[in-house]
């Protein structure tokens, strides 16, 4: 299942023009899902009812996509928390940000069909505001919750299941959550992947791609990508 939306954020500036679309929503009307899977909407009609702030749109209008520092996070070095410490950092900023990311997953489901490039498009909007708390953290929480619900309804069957949908998804240059994972640091990044494919695991039992081999293409092929975009 062939899947389309938004280029990588540095092909962002041409695929969206902020300014125009943030005076005009257009979603996709009267069309139902092929497939039973999340049809995405014709490439200038991306737009978001989320606006965070000068310091986003300022970011979104010159392309940038996720707000950019220049460098990227290091991994924690050996007197930093313990694994535990972080999954309780985590589940503590997955609490405070999944009812809003529910919000912005309903908004933007238009007959309950999930549009994920306006969610993409969203976070991308959180993540490019430096007053917004874990900002990176908040921006993976709606784009993981998003992708899980969209992904279930896919047409999975033994051959073909969550891993390989989102897997070609981001292979079609989406890697709006890779680019999350990438600037915030690796230890955390680590503990919300594994928690991530569990999570998928647990939703999807059909046979097709294995967590190892989406982990492994996410950190060798979309990760680098993403850090790629953000230079």
């Amino acid at each position: 299942m062939a899947v389309e939306g938004i280029n990588a954020f540095q092909n962002f500036s041409n695929a969206v023009n902020f300014h125009q679309s943030a005076q005009k929503q257009q979603t996709d009307k009267g069309t139902g899902a092929s497939k039973n899977h999340t049809p995405l909407p014709p490439k200038k009609n991306y737009t978001t009812p989320i606006v965070v702030g000068a310091v986003a749109l300022a970011a979104l209008g010159t392309g940038i996509y996720a707000y950019k520092t220049g460098k990227f996070a290091k991994a924690a070095s050996n007197g930093a928390a313990s694994v535990q410490k972080i999954k309780d950092k985590i589940a503590r900023i997955k609490e405070n940000s999944l009812a809003e990311a529910n919000r912005v997953i309903n908004d933007n489901s238009p007959n309950g069909i999930i549009n994920l490039p306006i969610i993409d498009h969203s976070a991308g909007m959180r993540s490019a505001d430096p007053a917004q708390p874990e900002r990176f953290h908040q921006a993976a929480t709606w784009l993981e919750e998003a992708y899980k619900k969209a992904y279930s309804k896919a047409e999975l069957s033994d051959g073909k299941n969550m891993f390989n949908y989102i897997h070609e998804y981001m292979n079609d240059g989406k890697t709006a959550l890779a680019q999350m994972y990438v600037q915030m640091p690796e230890a955390e990044a680590n503990v919300r992947i594994r928690q991530f494919v569990e999570d998928i695991s647990a939703m999807d039992k059909h046979t097709g791609m294995t967590a190892e081999k989406f982990v492994k293409d996410l950190k060798e092929i979309f990760m680098p990508k993403a850090r790629e975009a953000l230079k």
